[in-house]
């Protein structure tokens, strides 16, 4: 199965009502050219540039369904994803629970995940729900995020699904001298609640994955 990103371009920008000029400045173009470009099928969107566009325009993402977990299609070959009721703050941290409810179960047909990833294989990846806007514009509030739980330990610096002390967060995490861990957050209004994992207090962190992907809130139709 194929799917006309070209046309679900133009429909996109359509529905918010702008000119390609306009969308080009949106998306953060330098000309129209390359808004002309991708409507026409000559360049295709990469994943990034289509969620800014579904975002932008609030015409969801193509070739993807959503359903509850008691109602699925075998007219596909999918892969699933799963939401639990599980949030990791961008922020000061959350608490969840021991043993989450399931929100909801994400469909999507491998022919697809191709395009939108450029991958089919989703082993060990989850949906998150982060809170709060101190890792903008990496992770914009009103999204989801696809952590890929396979890593299991700071490698290197990057974005993390973590918890410290009880207290769960997606954050950046970098080495620092002495050994020590920086959390620190991409937007810079938020700086001043940055904080250091000292050697000592590794015992209390635990990295659940490592940040991937992510999609608009919408997505889910949630």
């Amino acid at each position: 199965m194929t799917y006309d990103l070209a046309k679900w371009a133009v429909e996109a920008r359509k529905r918010a009502g702008m000119t390609q000029e306009q969308f080009a400045f949106e998306l953060g173009f330098s000309t129209k050219a390359s808004v002309n470009a991708i409507e026409k099928g000559r360049n295709k969107p990469t994943f990034e540039t289509m969620v800014k566009i579904s975002e932008i325009s609030g015409f969801p993402l193509p070739y993807l369904t959503v359903r509850s977990s008691e109602n699925h299609s075998d007219d596909l070959e999918t892969a699933r994803l799963d939401l639990h009721d599980v949030s990791a703050s961008c922020g000061s941290g959350h608490l969840n629970v021991d043993y989450p409810e399931l929100l909801h179960s994400l469909e999507i047909p491998k022919t697809a995940l191709k395009e939108l990833l450029g991958t089919d294989n989703l082993h060990g990846v989850k949906l998150m729900s982060p809170d709060g806007d101190s890792m903008e514009p990496t992770i914009p509030p009103k999204s989801i995020t696809l952590i890929k739980t396979d890593v299991a330990e700071f490698e290197s610096s990057g974005v993390y699904l973590f918890t410290f002390q009880g207290y769960t967060y997606i954050k950046r995490l970098a080495r620092g001298k002495a050994g020590v861990i920086h959390v620190t957050s991409d937007n810079p209004i938020y700086s001043k609640s940055d904080f250091v994992i000292e050697p000592e207090e590794f015992d209390d962190l635990f990295i659940h994955g490592k940040f991937w992907k992510v999609l608009p809130l919408d997505f889910l139709d949630i």
